[in-house]
C-alpha cells in the first residue's frame, strides 16, 4: 500500500453499482470481485444481469464472497429504495454508473429520447444515491468511511452542440455530487463524483450513430479508452484519496473552466489551468461558432439542392405524362381518319 492509498478498501466490502450490466459498470463489478468484494449489480434487463453475474463468480478469490444482482427500473425511487431492502444490508460503497447518451441536435431529438435521458442520467443518479444514503443514516456510523460515487462526464465541464440531452444532465449529476457530499457528512459518507471520457462499450457504438456530424467536427479526433482499463484508473484514483476523478488529461484541464465549490484534485495548479482557460475560452468560442454557422450553411445548401432536383423531377413527371396525353389524342386523330 503506498503513501496515498487505502481511501477506497474493497476487501470484503460490500459493493452496490447501479449499471452493472454492462459497459464500464460491469468492468468495475469484475475488478471489485477479483479484490475480494461483495458485489451485487443492478439493472432494469435481468438476463444481461443473470450472464454478468455468472462470469463475475469465475473471478471470486473466497468460496464465501457474495455476487449478486437485483433487477430494477432505477427511474422510480420506490424501485430503488426496493434495491437495497432486497439486498438486506448496508452497503460499504454505492456506485451509480448507470446512464447513456443519445446525441442529436435539440430541434430533431424525439421527446421520448429526452425523456429516457433523464431517467436513465439523473433520476437513477438521484434516486440510487439517495436511497444508499437514508439506509446508511439509519444504521450504526462506521469507523472507516462509508462512499457514495456518482458518475458524470467529461461533457460535465464543456457543454456544446449535439449534446443538448447529455451534457446539462452530467452537469446536474456533478451538482448532485457536491449537494449529496455535504448531506453525507453526519454519517462518515464520503462522496466522489467520476468524469469519463469516452469509452469502447456498447452504449458509446450505439453514441457514435445518431451523433451530428458538427459534433464529431468539435471533438476532434480523441481516444476511446478500453472499459477494463478505464476501471483499473478510476478505482486506483479513488483508492488515492480523490473525490473529482478523471480518467484522462483532457478532463482534468476542462474541470478548471467549471471550479464551483467542488473538491479539487491538484488544486494549486488546476485554479491556475482555470485561468489560462478564461482566456483562451472565448477564442475557441468564435472558431466553434465560425464552425456551427458553416455546418448550418451547408446543411441550408444541401436541402435547397435536394428541393431543386424533387421539383426537377416532379416537372419531369409532367412533361413525360403531358407528353404521353399527346401522343394518345395524335393515335385517336388518326384512327378517327382511317375510319373516314
Amino acid at each position: 500500500m503506498g503513501w496515498f492509498s487505502g481511501h477506497y478498501n474493497l476487501r470484503n466490502k460490500l459493493i452496490v453499482i447501479s449499471g452493472g450490466s454492462q459497459g464500464l459498470g460491469a468492468s468495475i463489478a469484475r475488478l471489485c470481485v477479483e479484490r475480494g468484494a461483495n458485489v451485487y449489480i443492478v439493472a432494469r434487463t435481468e438476463w444481461k444481469l443473470q450472464k454478468v453475474v455468472k462470469s463475475l463468480k469465475e473471478s471470486i478469490l473466497d468460496p464465501d464472497q457474495i455476487v449478486g444482482y437485483v433487477a430494477a427500473d432505477l427511474s422510480k425511487q420506490a424501485e430503488c429504495a426496493r434495491v437495497y431492502e432486497t439486498i438486506g444490508q448496508v452497503p460499504d460503497i454505492v456506485m451509480c454508473v448507470a446512464g447513456l447518451s443519445l446525441p442529436g441536435l435539440l430541434l430533431e431529438v424525439p421527446s421520448e429520447s429526452f425523456e429516457t435521458s433523464i431517467d436513465c442520467i439523473y433520476k437513477s443518479s438521484l434516486y440510487f444515491s439517495v436511497e444508499a444514503l437514508r439506509v446508511i443514516s439509519k444504521a450504526p456510523k462506521s469507523a472507516e468511511p462509508r462512499h457514495i460515487t456518482l458518475f458524470s462526464s467529461v461533457v460535465a465541464f464543456l457543454g456544446f452542440i449535439g449534446y443538448g440531452s447529455y451534457s446539462p444532465l452530467k452537469q446536474a449529476v456533478r451538482g448532485l455530487a457536491d449537494v449529496l457530499r455535504q448531506e453525507a457528512i453526519p454519517f462518515n459518507v464520503k462522496v466522489e463524483c467520476v468524469f469519463p471520457g469516452n469509452i469502447d462499450t456498447e452504449g458509446f457504438e450505439n453514441e457514435e450513430k445518431t451523433k451530428p456530424e458538427i459534433t464529431k467536427q468539435i471533438e476532434g479526433p480523441s481516444d476511446v479508452m478500453n472499459p477494463d482499463k478505464c476501471a483499473e484508473l478510476i478505482l486506483s484514483r479513488l483508492d488515492s484519496g480523490q473525490q473529482m476523478v478523471h480518467t484522462d488529461a483532457i478532463g482534468w484541464i476542462l474541470n478548471g473552466l467549471m471550479l464551483g465549490s467542488s473538491p479539487r484534485t491538484h488544486g494549486v495548479f488546476l485554479t491556475l489551468t482555470g485561468f489560462i482557460l478564461s482566456l483562451v475560452v472565448p477564442i475557441w468560442n468564435l472558431i466553434v461558432n465560425n464552425q456551427i454557422k458553416t455546418y448550418f450553411k451547408k446543411r441550408e445548401e444541401l436541402a435547397a439542392s435536394i428541393n431543386n432536383n424533387e421539383v426537377e423531377d416532379d416537372e419531369q413527371v409532367e412533361n413525360d405524362e403531358e407528353l404521353e396525353d399527346d401522343q394518345g389524342l395524335e393515335d385517336e386523330s388518326s384512327s378517327s381518319q382511317l375510319l373516314n
